[in-house]
């Protein structure tokens, strides 16, 4: 027998035992053992239903799924001509070969092996095994459907480099009437169309709960979910709420804690965000002031801090947060696609506010991408220490400020779009330590494409960015638009002895730890550039020193205002070499309205 047919053999005796399936949701898809001829090849994938924005060992039914093998050829194979192959499994069924046009046909392995595609092999080759299955509409609902990928060059099928493990897809059954474990009924009540079912602050969730999209889920009290205990990964339980699920809360200090021992699963898709909401988000109730309604979502993890013992505790009463003397600084908390968090941040005091979404001491293996706030009262979302990433957040209407930091923040931020409109502080305010400004770690978050629009509604005090306890920050690609108040504080302040001091004791001794470079901010923000009294240097000079940082018209524009106009995409952009940015072509948060990533998900009536 020759090489050919034991080593499709081989993979037809894989497929037929169902062999393990993939690891739980990640950012990334899960890698994929290679057996073959290319031991360098390196195979990731997984099962999405929003577009790669993080991937599930289990889909929704109702809801349309990808299965999506990503390949990176052996380095000496990239750009020779390659041949890939896809068989896939399906119960009951048998094995089927994919062919050009996404064509199936049975196979056995001693049939002849067609690929999908002939191609110059790239560095990275992404192979959609399964694009838009909708598993209730092609009757596999409680399937699991198993593919092996491959591909060989020139016409040698001997050296064909595959899959050891299949990529994997298991689609739920439909979602039982009633509601879930650990949630109750509230009967005779509707919301959003739907029954609805509580999530009661009574008692701790110390189990796995899956919140379906069948019911709407009403938050009474301050909702824990897991143990304050240091819990490793993989023994966190796990809060899953599927895409088009609407969670509600009436007015006051209702909120959803996810605890150091649990994990948070929102799987929405552009077609089907999760919503948490007010009860007063109703058709037909004007909510353009609408604030402060309800407490948000708040996430404990178990990263660094830079307070003394390593920990603090949650305003309202969320809890102790992050890992002492002993961080875990890779802590996975668990998901957050496709959200929208609406008519959050309620205020018990003045000194003691609830924030839409509160990130405290959350951990890098936590993916936060595609979030909308909308109408927060303090503000949409803060970082309390941590390592914790994000991609594409869309701040609007807050009523504080849109992006915040303190106590240490360390991580990555991309495709930051924030909008003022009828109220608003700051888009940023930034702290390292209130009572301590020069503690270890500082805060110095790496930031690229934010775009930052000022309203005539913003507030006296308001400002583009306020720098200040110490803070840093390497900011770039970013634009500045709008309107902010003049004579007050300054479109941007630095403020703080030690934000000075830590950043540089002269514009010409500056360190690297205060910068943003490659932007655009308007002539009006230019000349109201200020600082704190007896500053050794002045944000004006500070601005000027950057590399490619530049004034001018800002030509924001689109339905909603936020799309850069010609002007601004003639700026080069430099985006930070660092595998977690998109290598994009433009500063800004959108390059322009035809590729407008908010597009179908958020809310957009203000």
């Amino acid at each position: 027998m020759n090489s050919n047919n034991i080593k499709m053999r081989a993979i037809a005796s894989g497929v037929a035992l169902g062999l393990a399936t993939m690891a739980a949701q990640a950012a990334t898809p899960p890698t994929l053992p290679t057996a073959g001829a290319q031991s360098q090849t390196v195979f990731t994938g997984g099962a999405t239903v929003n577009g790669g924005a993080s991937y599930l060992t289990t889909v929704p039914a109702a809801d349309a799924a990808d299965l999506i093998v990503n390949i990176e050829p052996a380095p000496g194979n990239v750009g020779q001509t390659g041949s890939i192959v896809v068989i896939a499994s399906i119960p009951g069924m048998g094995l089927f070969l994919k062919l050009s046009g996404g064509i199936w046909i049975p196979w056995t392995a001693s049939d002849p092996v067609q690929p999908v595609v002939t191609k110059t092999l790239a560095a990275n080759e992404e192979v959609k095994v399964l694009d838009g299955l909708v598993g209730s509409d092609t009757n596999l609902a409680g399937m699991t459907i198993q593919a092996y990928v491959g591909y060989y060059t020139g016409d040698n099928i001997s050296n064909l480099t595959y899959t050891s493990t299949p990529a994997s897809i298991t689609i739920a059954n439909a979602p039982a009437a009633g509601c879930p474990t650990n949630t109750t009924l509230v009967a005779g009540t509707t919301f959003a169309g739907k029954p609805v079912c509580q999530l009661s602050g009574a008692a701790r969730i110390t189990t796995n709960t899956h919140l379906t999209a069948n019911n709407s889920y009403f938050i009474n009290g301050t909702v824990f979910v897991g143990t304050n205990t240091a819990t490793d990964n993989a023994n966190k339980i796990s809060l899953t709420i599927d895409a088009g699920t609407t969670l509600f809360a009436p007015e006051g200090v209702n909120t959803l804690v996810i605890d150091r021992g649990a994990k948070i699963f929102a799987n929405g898709t552009p077609a089907k965000p999760v919503i948490m909401t007010s009860e007063v988000d109703v058709a037909g109730v004007d909510t353009l002031n609408t604030r402060g309604k309800w407490g948000g979502l708040v996430i404990n993890g178990r990263a660094q801090l830079n307070t003394q013992s390593g920990f603090d505790e949650g305003e309202g009463s969320t809890g102790e947060y992050g890992g002492g003397t002993s961080p875990v600084n890779t802590d996975d908390s668990g998901a957050v696609t496709y959200v929208q968090i609406k008519y959050a941040g309620f205020p018990i005091t003045t000194e003691n506010e609830l924030n839409s979404i509160a990130l405290q001491g959350v951990g890098s293996g936590t993916i936060l991408d595609y979030i909308q706030v909308h109408n927060g009262a303090d503000d949409a979302i803060e970082f309390y220490g941590g390592t914790v990433n994000a991609k594409h957040l869309l701040l609007t209407g807050t009523d504080d400020d849109a992006l915040d930091w303190t106590t240490g923040y360390i991580g990555k931020l991309q495709h930051i779009l924030i909008k003022q409109t009828t109220s608003g502080d700051n888009c940023i305010e930034a702290d390292n330590l209130g009572s301590n400004p020069i503690a270890t770690p500082r805060s110095i978050p790496t930031i690229s494409n934010l775009t930052c629009i000022g309203s005539s509604g913003v507030k006296s005090s308001g400002h583009a960015f306020e720098l200040k306890a110490g803070t840093g920050m390497n900011l770039s690609n970013a634009v500045i638009g709008g309107t902010f108040p003049t004579g007050g504080e300054g479109c941007i302040l630095i403020a703080g002895t030690q934000t000075f001091t830590n950043s540089g004791a002269s514009i010409a001794t500056l360190n690297g730890t205060l910068t943003m470079k490659d932007s655009l901010i308007t002539t009006a923000c230019a000349v109201d550039l200020k600082q704190s009294t007896g500053a050794p240097w002045t944000t004006s000079d500070w601005y000027g020193a950057q590399t490619n940082a530049t004034t001018g018209t800002v030509d924001l524009g689109g339905p909603n205002g936020w799309a850069n106009g010609s002007l601004i995409n003639a700026i080069p952009a430099n985006i930070p070499s660092d595998s977690f940015f998109d290598q994009v072509d433009y500063i800004g948060g959108v390059k322009d309205s035809t590729s407008d990533w908010t597009k179908g998900w958020t809310f957009t009536s203000f």
